[in-house]
């Protein structure tokens, strides 16, 4: 407690800044569940498996069927192909993503959506308090530290990956930045092996970008036992994770073999290890993938706001192996770093920042200093006033420009749009859905939208539409909202799935408040 609030008194403007920031989410990302900003997929899918898992069925839910098939419009209609996957099978078939045990005891608690929502703030806003440590230490002060870590927590891509849904790659900067202050600031490796080890139980990629943090701590920080360890138990557990882990939850699911990532790595036919050994022997592939303009694009969105200052550290070698898993994937959300997608690259983007902008400051410094050497006694006035110039634009150039990163950020930043009250018009329906789903009994199979999904209580028998049921006998009740987000559906889509419903005999509309229709399928 002590060292708490020492650390409180030192550091009194960065704690009001992070604390403001983490309230001001909880109370946002409140505003969005309740106006039906969260989906089933993915908030949903995390909340049914962590109640799953105290019953018994680790991570089963009735939503990760949708990592399998895929949506097809079709004359005006929206239909759902399953590919192998049934229902309530394990998300562990797709992503082992073992961190969730952490969350379950807490269940036992806090158990819903908002939870959820709540804990993926903390660890965001978290993230930056490593982040700053980090930036002390390099820097020795408190100012420059406190505006890089505002900047991080207002970059855009950190935001749009916060406000959706729910994402385990979420965790990832909390995790990597904090296992990186213990190893080469405190030099605590038990404490850097914990967080280490946490970020690996993330997801089963995580190994690979854990296997080059390794070299890194190798080679660029000397710790050469330390990095040796976390290369090898990274590729280890990438090999258990894909080879032993997610085998096994998919042959108790009625799968066989291994879950191929061919939607995502392009090379569809082929096994991860045939995937990976042609990249390793053909590199130039790498960018044979994706459209480059778009990525290339993309990847400047994010160096863009910062001048690109981590290019300009050997800490910018940490960004390469999420950018190659970028660039060799086909899915459009992961190469142009979308959503979550960013998340694995920020907290390398930020580390190599801290020490881009530290090797600007030090060449500026020195300059100054041989322009103040350079000018003896006998030098003309002129040359000694331009050389104090000189010397002055050197020493204001580093200040000069943080400002500008710090300008462009605040301007290019989501938050703007986030706070932007419109953007939560739907509370006002939130009061319509609570009292037309008072209508549906307990255990009633339900059909709905994904928007309305995470407000349902939980039951067994839940579809997110198109899916309304088993074949041989569906949905009890049906609940569409017209006005939310109406994904998968496109709004013409969702509003002609309304129309036929009306008109199919084996439905009535039992209730409807503005554009909130129940229908209940006729005994």
């Amino acid at each position: 407690m002590q060292r708490l609030l020492s650390f409180y008194r030192h550091n009194r403007l960065f704690c009001a800044i992070l604390t403001a920031w983490i309230l001001l989410f909880c109370g946002i990302r409140t505003a969005q569940h309740f106006s039906f900003g969260t989906n089933a997929c993915d908030l949903s899918l995390f909340d049914y498996g962590m109640s799953s898992t105290l019953r018994g069925e680790i991570m089963a839910d009735p939503f990760h069927q949708f990592g399998f098939g895929k949506f097809v419009p079709e004359n005006g209609e929206l239909k759902f192909e399953r590919n192998k996957a049934g229902r309530w099978e394990s998300h562990f078939t797709i992503h082992f993503t073992p961190i969730i045990f952490l969350y379950v005891p807490l269940y036992l608690i806090f158990d819903g959506p908002l939870f959820l929502l709540y804990l993926q703030v903390l660890f965001v806003g978290l993230s930056a308090l490593f982040l700053y440590l980090i930036a002390k230490h390099v820097f020795k002060e408190n100012l420059v530290p406190i505006v890089i870590t505002t900047v991080y927590l207002l970059f855009r891509h950190l935001l749009i990956g916060l406000m959706h849904d729910i994402h385990m790659e979420m965790l990832f900067p909390f995790f990597i930045l904090g296992a990186y202050y213990f190893i080469a600031v405190r030099k605590k490796p038990w404490l850097y092996f914990v967080f280490l080890s946490l970020a690996l139980m993330i997801k089963e990629d995580i190994a690979v970008y854990l296997f080059f943090f390794g070299l890194f701590v190798f080679f660029k920080r000397k710790e050469r036992k330390y990095g040796l360890l976390t290369s090898a138990v990274s590729l280890a557990y990438f090999i258990v994770a894909l080879k032993i882990a997610i085998p096994h939850f998919r042959a108790l699911a009625g799968m066989s073999g291994d879950y191929i990532y061919d939607h995502i790595v392009g090379r569809a036919g082929e096994s991860l290890w045939q995937t990976a050994l042609y990249y390793l022997l053909h590199p130039l592939s790498v960018i044979g993938g994706v459209p480059l303009g778009v990525f290339l694009g993309k990847l400047s969105d994010i160096l863009s706001p910062l001048i690109w200052m981590p290019a300009l550290s050997t800490s910018g070698l940490l960004m390469i192996p999420p950018i190659a898993a970028a660039l060799i994937s086909k899915n459009p959300q992961i190469y142009t770093f979308g959503i979550h997608y960013s998340a694995t690259l920020l907290p390398f983007v930020f580390l190599a920042f801290i020490y881009g902008f530290k090797n600007i400051q030090t060449a500026c410094l020195k300059r100054s200093r041989k322009e103040r050497a350079g000018i003896g006694e006998g030098d003309a006035g002129i040359c000694a006033v331009t050389a104090g110039r000189r010397r002055r634009f050197l020493k204001a150039a580093p200040a000069a420009a943080l400002g500008l990163i710090v300008f462009m950020n605040v301007a290019n930043s989501n938050i703007w749009r986030i706070i932007n009250p419109s953007r939560y018009s739907h509370l006002r329906d939130y009061h319509d859905v609570r009292q037309v789903m008072d209508l549906i009994p307990g255990e009633a199979s339900i059909a709905a939208q994904s928007a309305l999904i995470p407000h349902v209580p939980k039951r067994r028998d839940i579809y997110m539409l198109p899916e309304t049921g088993d074949g041989s006998k569906s949905a009890e009740y049906v609940l569409v909202h017209t006005g939310v987000n109406p994904w998968p559906y496109q709004k013409g889509e969702l509003l002609n799935f309304v129309k036929r419903l009306r008109t199919n005999k084996s439905y009535t509309v039992i209730r409807e408040i503005g554009d909130i229709v129940l229908f209940k399928r006729n005994s």
